[in-house]
């Protein structure tokens, strides 16, 4: 991947969304119960333009799934922001244990769909490096349709959200995520932030010689789509300085797709103006797409490079060709986790050493996925089942 960044995330043709690599078998937190970690690498590319390499644990199948931001923060619109990967996950991870916990209290589920919306927020100067981003609130309405009655379906969304390490990610607020610095290919100390315990991670340029491509066995390219929805009206640019808190909302809905695992999502910040997207994730053994986890994964690696992204273009540093090795653990069972997050960061350029280090530390304080997984937030839910609302 040793390119120049007016590399585009079209330059190919290639789908939004595609495997690069199948796995042997899925992991164990998408399909079973257990422990693995997932592994994201990401690079900034021509503008906003960014794409990420999911590796979903040890034995998953690795997937390229690219982003980008909309007119208001001088991106192309050309594929889904960050934050929409997040809320595409949450849900598809959602449906992952409402219908595994269902067969196994064999309860008739049919159908799944979910609305989402997260409330974020966001104040100072991206300038003179004060910005700070904020997570607010979480709200999820989640309707079943099948042979289930509403004093089956509350228990059984209860034991979904416990289960599941997207929730748990939000709910359990991360002290401790850990960082790794490399500055022109030398690892540096780290401060404000926990150093990284584990060895040096292989540079994402020297990791791929060449840009990643579609599986020759895959030909989908439904996985990630742009649609033809946009929100009405005209939304302003997001300023780089605002003396106080300004507040908008990342939203989606989403439904089973039929009797697969698969679950598709339509995703758009709640602005005036904003595109929305459509990404599928599939949960079962099937392993026709990205798991929910893997979405969200990628989501909280892009959502970082974008924050990074705003600071260099803000400051004018001579820092170019950022690039992230990001690895997310996870445990499933009765019990979900998401562990600590370790972010290896690679930066190259003629800037101080400094310039470089404090970038990390901003980046970290204003990535609204990082702020996410370091606030305690438990969703409010609605529950519908069958056209009735639950008490």
């Amino acid at each position: 991947m040793t390119v120049a960044l007016k590399e585009s995330i079209l330059q190919f043709g290639d789908p939004l969304g595609f495997r690069v690599r199948h796995g042997t078998k899925r992991s164990s937190v998408t399909a079973g119960t257990g422990p693995d970690t997932f592994k994201v690498e990401a690079r900034t590319l021509s503008g906003h333009q960014k794409e990420a390499i999911v590796t979903e644990g040890e034995t998953g199948s690795v997937w390229r799934l690219a982003s980008d931001e909309g007119k208001v923060m001088n991106g192309d619109d050309l594929a889904p922001f960050p934050l929409g990967y997040f809320n595409a996950g949450v849900m598809g991870d959602m449906w992952n244990r409402t219908r595994r916990i269902a067969r196994q209290r064999e309860l008739g589920l049919d159908r799944l769909r979910i609305r989402m919306s997260h409330l974020f927020g966001s104040d100072g100067s991206f300038v003179h490096s004060t910005a700070r981003a904020y997570s607010e609130m979480v709200e999820l309405r989640i309707e079943m349709d099948g042979a289930l009655e509403l004093d089956e379906a509350g228990p059984l969304v209860v034991a979904a959200l416990d289960a599941s390490p997207a929730i748990a990610l939000l709910r359990r607020p991360m002290k401790a995520n850990t960082f790794a610095l490399y500055i022109n290919g030398r690892r540096r100390e780290v401060a404000e932030h926990p150093n990284s315990s584990a060895q040096d991670a292989m540079d994402p340029f020297l990791a791929h010689k060449r840009p990643p491509r579609p599986s020759q066995s895959e030909q989908r390219d439904d996985l990630i789509r742009k649609s033809d929805v946009v929100e009405s009206g005209e939304s302003p640019a997001v300023p780089l300085t605002s003396s106080q808190k300004r507040f908008f909302t990342i939203e989606a809905q989403g439904e089973s797709l039929g009797r697969t695992g698969e679950f598709e999502t339509d995703t758009w910040i709640g602005r005036p103006g904003m595109t929305h997207f459509r990404m599928i994730c599939d949960e079962s053994d099937a392993d026709a797409a990205p798991s929910g986890l893997g979405l969200m994964s990628a989501g909280i690696g892009l959502c970082y490079l974008t924050q990074l992204q705003r600071y260099i273009n803000a400051q004018k540093l001579d820092i170019s060709a950022a690039r992230l090795v990001q690895f997310t653990p996870f445990r499933t069972g009765s019990a979900g986790r998401s562990d600590a997050i370790d972010t290896h960061l690679f930066l190259n350029g003629q800037a101080p050493d400094e310039h470089h280090l404090n970038l990390l530390t901003i980046a970290a304080r204003t990535c609204f996925m990082h702020v996410a997984a370091a606030t305690a937030l438990d969703p409010q839910v609605t529950l519908v089942v069958n056209g009735r609302q639950a008490g």
